[in-house]
């Protein structure tokens, strides 16, 4: 009795006291900011104390207001207009406490939290009231967080206050529940991973706002901010995968990556800021770029800006976006905003950005990486481009037009390809410029290992297509020259636009080039859907390659540290790692790289689909499969029923296993009753062989006829090795200490 009575009594305050804690912030935010710039100015260490105890202070009343929302999720408070939307009180707990970012308001509340957490964490990393760089960091991380805020109270039209009641005391006796494809383990740890990766790329960001500030344009500011990033990258990929996984499982067309716009959303800033971790290693090398590193990480921070100008604006629609809403043209003039501050930081900052050193090379480890970057952010504006071609068509012609799956998956292939390549030749390649010798010792090995591979596979697709593979006119007449010439100019901006133009040029060989250039740019040419084995071949000849480049420089390293050591060679590669974790985690991440290449390259370019409609008793074949319907089933749970059934799958006359596709059909769903598809997924190998249900009433019987779809996946389960092998290249790479220059003096 008294704990209920404890409930309601926090209940009917917590609301209120998260909303002033909110409000309160906003002038915690504006002391912080404001403190800490006249502090810096006036050289003043008590006032900076006191900006980033404000910063602090932020935190910890950002604490209390998503704490209050939590509490109302638990405590089933339908008094709660947000609690209200996404939450029920048959709704299992977890995705009680996952509601707090199943829609707009909470998920801005919870952005926000994770944004104050992050710049307390900077304080308490930096303890120097003296520090200069760390103050002036802190300045625009109390920016944004003060511009979170301003949408967060509620007072900014487009999304309301999470933390609101309805009026008069007015309580719903229950909720109308989440979405139910939000109601998924996946679905609980994919939005948070992005939301932590994305506001993770705020502090190198603010790190490099903070050293054009402070006049500090050394590798202070890079050295500070580094495992920030890499921790970024690394949550993003487990977050961008998440995602995959949820789409593979849940949606129930066989796949985990579409090209969705807010797929593509995650997936830019991942792109930028994997550009942005090779870039900054000539900095530090080689004191290049300064200035290039600065711009890159500003774009993959107002990336995700933009990422959240698409999810919440409504302007271009998706199956993960919120409804839509006017808060997306706050977002547009925030990136604005904050992009002409840094030019403006840049331009005053000019002298300091220039180059110590130049390129002495185009074949140079440098060179590679330059060439690196120009791909990344060729790939990024590629898929820019086709993200936001909706609202572009629509300004021009008046309707939305939709890009086609099969745009992105043709583009990005030849730039996909050369930046696997690069992934083997970076790390082998001489810095400054390339000898005879280094070419004969690093490189003839692998490219031998590389074409044997390449022969190999050749000869797997003909015998496996019963026929010659052919190799494609177009490729020879159209795209090789685009690809030499990125190879030999790969630091000018003609390099780039010729990547992005090449795969579209494979297609439409002999047209003239400005008609072409204006169909790429408008996605009108319908694309082929016949697959291009050479693509396969090349795709295996880089792959080969870069296992055998890497793998040679794993071996040549360890078995020089048994020599010295006078131990073994397994001894010899735990001390090589031990002793250059960055450097020999980044080839466990490339080596991942290729495992996910070839993972994407079976499992989208050799599936098998085949569809029927179905009775008790029929069958139907995939490749060497049968599968048998033999049971209807129906299943009654707290929140939804559950129709499902079963099949008997064999594979030569023997039984594999039994495989059982559902409908779930929730009773409350936020949007109404409603139903999801729940795949069948059974493993063979590295394999997967994948059932899905087409709509089904909500009771069935055994004289209902069923349309099923069944797909063989191969090597789907690569994909999930791999990116489980760069994580893990990640965890070693960011376990690296960054040793900080001890003069703190302008650089």
């Amino acid at each position: 009795m008294f704990i209920e009575n404890l409930v309601v009594g926090i209940q009917s305050v917590a609301a209120e006291l998260g909303q002033a804690a909110i409000y309160l912030s906003v002038f915690t935010a504006i002391w912080a900011i404001g403190s800490l710039f006249i502090g810096l100015h006036i050289r003043n260490p008590n006032i900076v104390k006191s900006g980033r105890n404000a910063v602090i202070a932020t935190f910890g009343l950002i604490s209390v207001a998503t704490s209050a929302l939590v509490f109302g999720f638990i405590t089933d408070d339908f008094s709660m207009m947000y609690v209200v939307e996404v939450s029920s009180a048959a709704q299992p707990l977890l995705y009680k406490f996952t509601a707090l970012w199943g829609r707009m308001s909470g998920s801005l509340l919870f952005w926000l939290w994770l944004l104050t957490f992050a710049g307390a964490i900077v304080v308490w990393q930096n303890g120097k009231e003296t520090d200069t760089l760390v103050g002036y960091s802190l300045i625009p991380i109390a920016i944004v967080q003060l511009f979170f805020i301003v949408l967060v109270t509620g007072l900014v039209e487009g999304v309301y206050n999470p933390l609101d009641r309805f009026p008069d005391g007015h309580a719903k006796v229950d909720g109308q529940g989440m979405n139910p494809l939000l109601q998924t383990p996946s679905m609980a740890f994919h939005p948070p991973t992005l939301y932590i990766g994305w506001i993770s790329l705020t502090v190198p960001f603010a790190f490099a706002v903070g050293a054009l500030a402070s006049g500090r344009i050394g590798n202070d500011w890079v050295l500070r901010s580094r495992r920030w990033m890499l921790f970024s990258w690394i949550v993003l990929t487990v977050g961008i995968t998440l995602g995959g996984h949820w789409a593979y499982q849940e949606l129930g067309w066989g796949g985990y990556w579409a090209w969705d716009p807010v797929e593509n959303a995650s997936f830019m800033p991942w792109l930028l800021g994997t550009a942005y971790l090779h870039s900054v290693m000539i900095q530090e090398k080689r004191n290049m770029l300064k200035l290039w590193n600065i711009l890159l990480i500003t774009l993959a921070f107002q990336f995700t800006l933009l990422g959240t100008f698409i999810t919440r604006s409504g302007v271009i629609s998706s199956v993960h976006a919120f409804a839509q809403s006017d808060i997306g043209w706050y977002f547009l003039s925030f990136i604005f905003a904050s992009t002409t501050g840094v030019i403006g930081l840049v331009v005053y900052r000019w002298q300091r950005l220039k180059s110590a050193n130049r390129l002495e090379s185009l074949l140079s480890r440098e060179s590679a990486f330059v060439l690196n970057n120009w791909l990344f952010v060729g790939l990024t504006l590629i898929i820019l481009w086709g993200t936001l071609w909706p609202i572009i068509s629509e300004a021009i012609q008046g309707e939305k037009a939709s890009v086609p799956e099969e745009f992105f998956n043709k583009v990005v292939i030849i730039p996909g390809l050369l930046l696997l390549f690069l992934t083997g030749a970076g790390p082998i390649i001489s810095w400054k410029k390339i000898t005879p010798n280094n070419f004969r010792r690093m490189f003839v090995s692998p490219l031998l290992i590389g074409l044997i591979g390449a022969v190999a596979a050749w000869m797997f697709l003909a015998y496996r297509a019963h026929a010659v593979v052919e190799f494609p006119t177009a490729f020879l007449t159209t795209a090789a020259a685009p690809v030499i010439s990125v190879a030999v100019e790969a630091t000018t901006k003609a390099a780039a636009n010729a990547v992005m133009f090449t795969a579209y040029v494979v297609e439409t060989a002999g047209a003239n080039i400005s008609t072409q250039v204006w169909r790429f740019l408008t996605f009108s040419k319908p694309f082929s859907t016949q697959s291009i084995p050479i693509y396969s071949v090349l795709c295996v000849f880089a792959s080969v390659f870069v296992l055998a480049a890497i793998s040679s420089e794993f071996y040549r390293g360890a078995k020089l540290r048994a020599k010295r050591q006078e131990s073994s060679f397994l001894n010899g590669l735990w001390l090589l790692i031990q002793r250059n974790k960055r450097r020999y985690g980044g080839y466990i991440i490339h080596i991942g790289i290729v495992i996910v290449y070839i993972g994407i390259m079976g499992s989208k370019g050799y599936f098998l689909l085949e569809s029927d409609s179905l009775n008790l008793g029929d069958s139907m074949k995939v490749g060497s499969y049968q599968l048998t319907l033999e049971n209807v089933l129906q299943e009654e749970h707290d929140n939804y029923d559950r129709s499902e059934l079963e099949f008997k799958v064999e594979k030569n006359g023997k039984q594999v296993t039994t495989m059982r596709p559902a409908r779930h059909y929730y009773f409350t769903a936020g949007q109404g009753d409603q139903d999801t598809i729940e795949s069948a997924i059974h493993p063979i190998g590295l394999n997967n062989l994948y059932v899905v249900l087409g709509p089904l009433p909500s009771n069935i019987d055994s004289n209902t006829d069923v349309n099923v779809s069944v797909y063989h996946n191969p090597l789907i389960r690569v994909v999930w090795i791999g990116v489980a092998v760069m994580v893990l290249g990640g965890l070693i790479a960011i376990a690296q200490k960054s040793v900080h220059p001890t003069n703190t003096s302008k650089a």
